[in-house]
């Protein structure tokens, strides 16, 4: 549990949302049916069975894009309800859940739906003056407030994504070269297993690593080594589509994953990543680096271990054949 709020930052926030209005909502739903006010107690109450509901949802089916929305809707329409019967009592609660909206939906959508209840809480004042706020000027020092509320909320919620964004990004990718790293690559080779299964999508991988890298790092340095590493990723990146990913294997070992690919265009793009390495991939001294290859695509009924043995057995065999060629299992 505790790693699934750890990995998804939106599920944690609808989660801890949830957690919240479960806490401090349900105490008031019940004081306002019992004291008689119905039609409020089941505004709160609805709210809560609402939070609950989302929750539950989410983590059920990991979607956390439609639980925020329907639960940033469900806010604005309580609110409008409460504030509307209970009016400046009813206030204080516009501020702490305009600030959950902000967590739980994208700011545009955040700022839509804080725009919207506001006008509506305006509008229905107007149209029965006293209803909502005591006068005018109380209904302005309110909108001033809440549009401060609502502007460091947006700040802090932008910020908080835009860092959780920069860091899931930093977590997905290989620190020196750039290229996708293990962890990602495990979940993207799964991710082709259920889809092939699902829709029958035709996937195809290339395993490949460089040849006599330890006597590249042992005759020109590790720096060269490493610089050679970090110039082979934009260089393969330049010669698959971009749809294609790259990822680091491990060492010198890298995977190339293809989505919607032919038997024979996989092989052609194989040796077509193999010219180019050989031809615009060069150590100090002028001489080309050549790489091995084996490609294989997914089989039917294949879990991802099966099908990157085949790649990996091919690589093998082009390696044990004299390096510098490309084999298909």
């Amino acid at each position: 549990m505790l790693t699934r709020l750890k990995q998804n930052f939106y599920l944690a926030m609808i989660t801890l949302v949830g957690l919240m209005i479960l806490l401090f909502v349900t105490p008031y739903g019940v004081y306002r049916i019992l004291t008689g006010n119905m039609l409020v107690g089941i505004a709160d109450l609805s709210i809560v069975l609402a939070s609950s509901i989302t929750v539950l949802y989410a983590w059920r089916t990991n979607d956390t894009v439609r639980p925020g929305q329907f639960l940033a809707l469900i806010f604005c329409i309580g609110l409008t309800v409460i504030c509307t019967n209970l009016g400046v009592n009813g206030l204080f609660w516009v501020y702490p859940l305009m600030v959950f909206i902000f967590f739980l939906v994208s700011a545009k959508e955040a700022i839509l739906l804080s725009l919207l209840l506001l006008l509506l809480l305006v509008g229905i004042d107007f149209l029965k003056p006293g209803q909502v706020f005591v006068n005018h000027y109380q209904m302005m020092s309110f909108l001033v407030t809440a549009f401060i509320s609502s502007f460091f909320a947006f700040m802090f919620a932008y910020r908080t994504r835009a860092q959780n964004k920069e860091l899931k990004h930093i977590a997905s990718i290989d620190s020196l070269t750039g290229a996708g790293n293990r962890h990602t690559l495990n979940a993207q080779l799964d991710l082709a297993v259920q889809l092939k299964q699902k829709l029958n999508c035709h996937y195809g991988l290339i395993l490949f690593d460089l040849d006599f890298f330890k006597l590249i790092n042992d005759n020109y340095g590790h720096k060269v080594g490493d610089q050679t590493l970090v110039r082979l990723v934009p260089l393969i990146s330049s010669l698959i589509r971009q749809s294609d990913r790259v990822f680091r294997f491990g060492g010198e070992e890298f995977i190339v994953l293809l989505r919607d690919i032919k038997p024979t265009d996989l092989l052609h793009l194989a040796e077509k990543i193999r010219k180019g390495v050989e031809q615009q991939l060069t150590l100090p001294d002028g001489k080309a680096v050549t790489l091995s290859a084996g490609l294989a695509m997914l089989a039917p009924d294949e879990d991802w271990e099966q099908w990157l043995h085949r790649a990996d057995m091919a690589l093998y065999q082009a390696k044990n054949n004299g390096r510098n060629q490309v084999i298909a299992a």
